[in-house]
């Protein structure tokens, strides 16, 4: 009755994940809900109460990897090529500042902890951390894979202040000066898919439409030996460019929580081979890690910030994208800003110079710049 099949497997998972929810709500979104559930899995595997295999058991363990791609996919079809031209200064912080990270990330904990280490600890989003930690998995190297996700799931408990901070820094300069804030136009969020895409409504179309184009970034991976996951976000971008894939295929595939659970049990799999020695283990290289991003992107985005015309609040805020990505910097914008100003027209104005600049950023530096970094440096990883 008690045995840990497919179905008992994945109800676990969906428990432990729900549990995770319901935990961050308290902490109003401060603690990814993620980290909640995996340090309740990890908990459990120590005690002995659920088993390290639980990601198998359930029957899901083979599906997450072509999951990934298709996400990857859809992360480059929903990037907006124009708004980076239009945005170009933002997007040349976010590059400099990356390229910077990096560098002292692996001057620092990569000279004292070993290059290894130093890619575990790779900043972005869920896409690098994966591909990092299928890396690591390949390899036999578990403690890589449980730095993986304590960074992923506690990198936005640092950035995140540090953002809030800034901008209410920067929103309050911007209304003190009495500054004339330029009025955006209006988003050509559509533009490149008039309205010729559906003339045949397929039921599966979108997720058909995910998976050929998965499948066509893998053959060409094996052909040129180029990363896949590269090969699909670019894959992504273009189709999206030619009106081939729609912005949010994966939405329209009504199959998004079913994805973004399969994604989140991998990460929760990720805690289950984690014993306590090693937990110990890695907290040193987590907390260096953490630190050595922060004290860099602080100092690099003020000094480029500034180069770039702008303020030394406004670079640190776009510079610590990297570490809270989206929806995250756009919540804390919206937050700060409805907090500090009452008027409608002004909370438009500072949520167009504030908050579009840090979606931006954030698409470049998580969306782009880590999963790119990612899928090459793995392969310094012996």
């Amino acid at each position: 009755m008690l045995e840990f099949d497919v179905l008992q497997s994945g109800l676990v998972i969906l428990l432990l994940l729900a549990l995770g929810d319901v935990l961050t709500h308290f902490t109003r979104g401060a603690v990814p809900a993620v980290l909640f559930a995996g340090l309740a899995y990890m908990l459990c595997c120590w005690a002995g109460v659920l088993p390290e295999d639980l990601l198998e058991s359930s029957g899901l363990g083979e599906l997450p990897a072509a999951v990934m791609m298709m996400v990857i996919v859809n992360m480059g079809a929903s990037m907006d090529i124009s708004k980076f031209v239009s945005n170009w200064r933002v997007a040349l912080l976010a590059a400099l500042v990356f390229a910077g990270q990096l560098l002292a990330l692996f001057s620092v904990v990569g000279g004292i902890y070993g290059v290894n280490t130093a890619i575990g600890g790779l900043p972005g989003g869920m896409a690098a951390a994966l591909i990092v930690q299928e890396r690591a998995r390949s390899l036999g190297y578990e403690q890589i894979i449980t730095l993986s996700v304590l960074i992923m799931t506690t990198q936005a408990l640092v950035g995140g202040p540090a953002a809030t901070l800034c901008i209410k820094k920067e929103a309050a300069r911007l209304l003190a000066s009495g500054e004339t804030l330029p009025e955006k136009h209006e988003d050509a969020e559509a533009k490149p898919h008039s309205g010729k895409r559906r003339g045949i409504t397929l039921q599966y179309g979108a997720l058909l439409k995910l998976y050929a184009v998965s499948w066509i970034a893998s053959r060409l991976g094996m052909l040129t030996g180029l990363p896949r996951y590269v090969l699909c976000l670019l894959l992504g971008l273009l189709l999206s460019r030619l009106g081939i894939l729609g912005k949010n295929e994966l939405s329209a595939s009504k199959s998004e929580g079913f994805v973004f659970f399969l994604l989140m049990a991998v990460v929760l799999a990720g805690f289950s081979t984690t014993t306590p020695q090693m937990f110990t283990q890695m907290l040193p290289p987590l907390l260096l890690i953490l630190l050595t991003d922060l004290v860099a992107i602080t100092l690099l985005s003020a000094l480029v910030g500034r180069m770039l015309g702008f303020s030394a609040y406004m670079g640190i805020a776009l510079g610590m994208n990297i570490m809270i990505g989206f929806p995250l910097n756009m919540l804390i914008s919206q937050d700060v800003i409805y907090r500090l100003v009452v008027d409608e027209r002004k909370r438009a104005i500072l949520m167009s110079e504030i908050g579009d600049r840090m979606v931006i950023c954030g698409m470049i530096s998580v969306t782009f710049l880590s999963t790119t970094a990612a899928s090459f440096l793995v392969a310094l990883m012996k």
